[in-house]
């Protein structure tokens, strides 16, 4: 199961160079607990395109933003190219990649 299917008031912050995923994660029960992932540990830019795995597309982004869809939540953003140019916006399904173990956010690689 995705995490969005169990977390709450998902939403993301850009602190300096990296971002985070930050979410009420379930536990059971209807109780849920603070959780947070940073997302720049696997998630990377190639030449304005996100890639997974990768790592640190803060450092390169500009205009992040977490995005809910029908299919789970997508971080966008626009991506620089190598030749330092921005690529139009581009997105990942966050739901593909992160799953919710027990209170925690955690890679589904």
């Amino acid at each position: 199961m995705s995490f969005h299917e169990s977390c709450l008031d998902i939403r993301i912050e850009v602190r300096g160079d990296h971002t985070v995923l930050l979410a009420g994660a379930g536990v059971g029960d209807d109780e849920y607990v603070p959780a947070e992932l940073r997302l720049d540990e696997q998630i990377g830019n190639s030449d304005g395109w996100f890639a997974f795995p990768g790592e640190n597309f803060t450092e390169t982004a500009q205009g992040i933003e977490l995005e809910l869809r029908e299919d789970g939540p997508w971080l966008v953003a626009e991506l620089k190219e190598g030749s330092g140019e921005y690529r139009e916006r581009q997105g990942i399904n966050l739901a593909q990649h992160i799953g919710n173990d027990g209170g925690r956010l955690v890679w589904a690689v």
